[in-house]
């Protein structure tokens, strides 16, 4: 478990120099109601669930625990857009002060948690998650990689004396917006917020000239809890053998937050500085995933980082255990998902991750690994995959770069109880080539079928 004895302050401090904040303290409210638990509000049939009912849905792991709640929420102007940040560790992050390793490298998200106040009888509200954000950079440069518009949310009484506040989980499970974040942004733990956090926002959409806001959380350090035991980073989550009913500061959240109206970034802010005494400048969230198993590792090979015997093309190395770098500076990592390897179960799909956004791509399976398994120069990286080819699925990324096929990969390849084959994904990038072949490649991947 992480307790806050292990954290240093002068970690944090040296964290938070590096932005120039600005001080928001005067737009801090404190809630003076009790603040109640909506429920869960089930995307995929728009029902709700009340909040001592089963809710089975989420989860079953909490991979991200800010509800450290201290009484306070941050007033929002009309339309203004609250940017926060933690981080999900990868399974290269280090078990040290500050940091546990994770369960996984890629985390399929099913729900997460909100907490906001508000004067309107009904709220209006857009959430966003970022998969790689710099916490306090302009958000407004970047595609989300989720944005969920969530209308009639519990609120007020509907006038400026009549505040409400609640705390609201929201099930994605079986519905289109599903979506999955890589660990540490990237896969890799590098030990900075910079390359190693993700992103979420809120914003009110209906706020009518009286807006709420969210609520803050985070206590790392005791520094609030007039028993000095506060809540440290990474407790409720499952990283710690936890749940979100501990409740916990984020891992990697940080004592500053971005605001954004419309288009424009907002500027950074924090309410003081939280070493001095202030309130923690990081606000109310959770995030559940379904269970995730990778049953292509150990199964990875043909990975382009140069290690191999065979280079990549160009000087086009990749870091990120996927193929040989594209554009976009990554290597296209191909992982699974699924309940198992199991030709009758037939649940198991590819997910890629790093492709030029909103490009074709093709799954394919072979009998062979090219080479030994070090693979041959194709295009932009390197074919590693050969024998009896099948064409699985050609797939289009999203704007994150991100595809997935659409049904089970084991029907899809005619394969047996008993078969080894081998897959790749063959990716366009027609305008930033690093070696002007206008495609690339996946790492390989090596499955042993059962029955």
């Amino acid at each position: 478990m992480l307790r806050s004895s292990l954290f240093t302050a002068g970690a944090l401090l040296m964290s938070t120099a590096a932005f120039a904040q600005n001080d928001a303290s005067s737009k801090l409210h404190p809630i003076t109601s009790p603040i109640k638990d909506a429920g869960t509000y089930h995307l995929a049939t728009g029902t709700w669930t009340r909040s001592k009912a089963p809710t089975a849905n989420l989860g079953p792991d909490t991979i991200y625990n800010n509800t450290c709640l201290l009484y306070i929420y941050y007033g929002l102007s009309s339309l203004e857009t609250m940017v926060d940040s933690g981080r999900l560790p990868s399974t290269s992050s280090g078990s040290v002060p500050g940091s546990v390793p994770g369960t996984s490298d890629v985390y399929s998200i099913n729900g997460f948690l909100i907490a906001y106040c508000a004067f309107n009888a009904q709220v209006d509200l857009d959430i966003a998650h970022y998969e790689c954000y710099s916490p306090c950079t302009d958000a407004t440069q970047l595609t989300p990689d989720s944005v969920i518009s969530l209308a009639g949310l519990p609120g007020g009484g509907g006038t400026a004396s009549a505040l409400g506040c609640w705390i609201v989980n929201i099930d994605l499970e079986g519905s289109t917006f599903e979506f999955d974040l890589e660990g540490d942004c990237d896969q890799l733990w590098d030990q900075t917020p910079l390359t190693d956090n993700f992103g979420w926002a809120l914003t009110e959409t209906n706020p009518n000239g009286n807006p709420g806001g969210p609520l803050l959380a985070g206590d790392p350090f005791g520094i609030l809890d007039p028993l000095g035991s506060g809540c440290a980073y990474g407790d409720g989550t499952v990283f710690v053998g936890q749940d979100v009913s501990t409740p916990g500061t984020g891992i990697g959240t940080e004592d500053m937050f971005e605001t954004d109206i419309g288009s424009a970034y907002g500027g950074c802010w924090f309410f003081g500085g939280y070493l001095s005494g202030n309130p923690y400048a990081s606000f109310c969230h959770a995030i559940y995933s379904g269970s995730y198993d990778d049953f292509c590792s150990p199964g990875y090979f043909c990975v382009g980082d140069d290690t191999g015997a065979t280079q990549c093309p160009c000087g086009n190395p990749s870091g990120n255990g996927g193929g040989c770098a594209n554009g976009t500076g990554q290597g296209i990592f191909l992982t699974c998902n699924g309940a198992s390897s199991s030709v009758s179960s037939n649940d198991l799909v590819f997910w890629a991750h790093s492709q030029i956004p909103n490009q074709p791509g093709l799954f394919f399976q072979g009998n062979n690994a090219i080479n030994s398994g070090a693979g041959v120069a194709f295009g932009d990286g390197l074919r590693c995959v050969g024998g009896s080819l099948i064409r699985l699925q050609i797939v289009f990324s999203d704007a994150a770069g991100d595809s997935m096929t659409t049904t089970g990969i084991g029907a899809l390849g005619g394969v047996s109880a008993g078969d080894v084959k081998r897959y790749q994904l063959w990716a366009r990038d027609p305008n930033t080539s690093p070696c002007g072949g206008h495609f690339n490649l996946s790492n390989g991947v090596e499955i042993n079928w059962g029955a």
